[in-house]
């Protein structure tokens, strides 16, 4: 036999090595110790209360023996410390489920790494043991779960918190609580602190937990003396300010972790005594957004009364939109007719009328929120464009009958019978344009005045012109004619039809001669003072 073919079979070759098999309780260690990285014997047993110890440590020994898990005894000064265990790279895969590793294993961990994330492992074993009845911790994010990035507000600077980690806790009423953990087992130099206060600082004047909470999380700072709590609680007030959103408090309790959630042992202020228990903490950090939050609802149902109070009183929501559009209602693509229906409407103050009351109802219906009414965009709906039309007839009404009672007591003049054209025609005058309408009758009145004065003068001017005008004919002309019959060429030449107002224009001598023109022929209309005038015969005239 050759020396290869005894060689291959001294050394076969080597089959795949097969998984251990694992119980659900060793793949429950796995898991706890992949999630927390380091937990100790003891707080393995805190959080397995229905397992005995024994078997515990059995399976520990068991996990270690397949290199699933790693283990030592830190030293102690007095007494020894419980075995300390952290997950093998082989464990980690096993447990998360990913794929088996490659390299070397990772090494034992520092004493330093050791204690302080034992520590963490063991504010989490406190949380879940110890809270209150009706508190339950429902999170617990370790170091990169916790960090948060963030621009400083002044320089945009970025800046990032990495806390040790970020608690959830809901209380007996179902709130949920926030609060950043900070544990400082007595190795944290000075420098290190303050730049933890300092990014902190900047975190709450950026109000950056807005991007990631409903509100700010508290900040709790776990050390080893109340000298250092106190200093660290003062380097904080110091960087985010007294009245910050972000509520620091701190205890010395770094080497008694199981009691962080038992009585009042959280400092608040720097320079008082008083202090008070882990959920009045995390209560008073949430407090400011409970606040807000019941100003918010009261508020929002003082605005559902109030838009119930609009969509039912058409004289209050009239009153709510004039303040809120002012002298311009924007009323959309509402046609003309009935947006100026309803622009009269909403710039009145008295009591409405049923046909405006109806149309308030109608157009509240189509502004959408009657609190911060939007201009219509919807096309109206057969009852609103009834309601709308009611109202356009109702105004037309309204200002014939006032044109109609003007007329009756003024004289009917050139204001009032444009007007009656165009609201018989289907149009509208605006509010100023009918508050007006006095004023521009009564100057009617008056330019009425200064026109039969021109007319007596005029008339008795033309009496003369025509006989001017039959003397100036032959002897046999003369005797086949009479003054009378030059009235009307003495007109055509000397009247004018103003084609604004339809009035006679009459000629002013007296304006005539400060306009150095022709004093026997109207220049200019005395009611409107328009100059495009034309022949009383209908032909334009210079």
């Amino acid at each position: 036999m050759s020396g290869a073919k005894a060689a291959a079979r001294r050394d076969p070759a080597p089959s795949r090595a097969k998984a251990p098999t694992l119980s659900d309780l060793d793949l429950r260690i796995l898991s706890l110790l992949s999630r927390h990285r380091v937990v100790t014997q003891n707080q393995l047993a805190a959080v397995t209360p229905q397992t005995p110890i024994r078997t515990l440590r059995y399976r520990c020994s068991r996990l270690a023996g397949q290199g699933l898990l790693g283990r030592t005894r830190p030293y102690r000064e007095r007494g020894s410390a419980p075995n300390h265990l952290w997950p093998t790279r082989k464990g980690e895969a096993l447990a998360c489920g990913g794929p088996p590793p490659r390299g070397g294993e990772r090494r034992e961990p520092n004493p330093l790494f050791l204690a302080h994330t034992a520590g963490l492992t063991e504010v989490w074993v406190a949380l879940v043991t110890t809270l209150p009845d009706g508190a339950r911790l429902v999170r617990f994010g370790r170091e990169a779960d916790a960090r948060e990035p963030f621009a400083v507000a002044a320089t945009r600077r970025e800046r990032a918190i990495a806390p040790d980690a970020l608690v959830e806790i809901t209380d007996s009423d179902g709130r949920a609580l926030l609060a950043f953990v900070e544990l400082d087992m007595g190795t944290m130099s000075h420098r290190r602190l303050g730049q933890k206060a300092s990014g902190y600082g900047d975190y709450a004047k950026a109000e950056a937990w807005r991007d990631r909470h409903p509100f700010c999380p508290a900040l709790l700072f776990i050390t080893t003396t109340e000298p250092r709590a106190r200093s660290f609680l003062a380097a904080m007030r110091k960087e985010a300010g007294k009245d910050s959103l972000l509520l620091t408090c701190a205890c010395d309790l770094a080497r008694h972790l199981d009691r962080i959630a038992a009585g009042p042992r959280w400092l608040h202020d720097p320079e008082k005594n008083h202090a008070v228990d882990l959920l009045a903490v995390l209560r008073e950090a949430r407090r400011p957004f409970d606040e807000d939050e019941e100003r918010e609802e009261a508020e929002h149902q003082k605005e559902e009364v109030e838009r119930e109070r609009l969509t039912s009183d058409p004289d209050a929501l009239r009153h709510h939109l004039r303040r809120w559009w002012g002298s311009e209602p924007r009323l959309g693509d509402l046609d003309e007719a009935v947006a100026g229906a309803l622009a009269i409407t909403l710039g009145r103050t008295d009591p409405p009328a049923d046909a405006e009351r109806r149309a308030l109802l109608a157009l509240g219906t189509m502004l959408g929120d009657p609190l911060r009414p939007l201009p219509p965009e919807e096309e109206p709906t057969a009852r609103q464009r009834r309601a709308f039309a009611d109202l356009v007839d109702h105004h037309r009404d309204e200002q014939l009958r006032r044109i109609a009672e003007l007329a009756l007591h003024h004289g009917d003049g050139p204001a009032l019978r444009g007007s009656r054209r165009r609201v018989s025609g289907g149009g509208l005058l605006s509010s100023s344009e009918v508050s007006w309408l006095d004023a521009k009758v009564a100057d009617d009145e008056r330019s009425r005045e200064e026109q039969e004065r021109l007319a007596t003068s005029y008339l008795a001017w033309r009496e003369r012109e025509a006989r001017r005008l039959a003397k100036a004919q032959g002897i046999v002309a003369r005797l086949g004619t009479r003054s009378e019959d030059f009235f009307g060429e003495v007109d055509r030449r000397s009247l004018r039809l103003c084609r604004a107002c339809g009035e006679i224009a009459y000629p002013d001598p007296a304006r005539a001669r400060e306009e150095r023109r022709r004093p026997d022929v109207a220049h200019r209309c005395h009611f409107c003072g328009g100059a495009a005038l034309a022949g009383i015969d209908g032909e334009p005239r210079p």
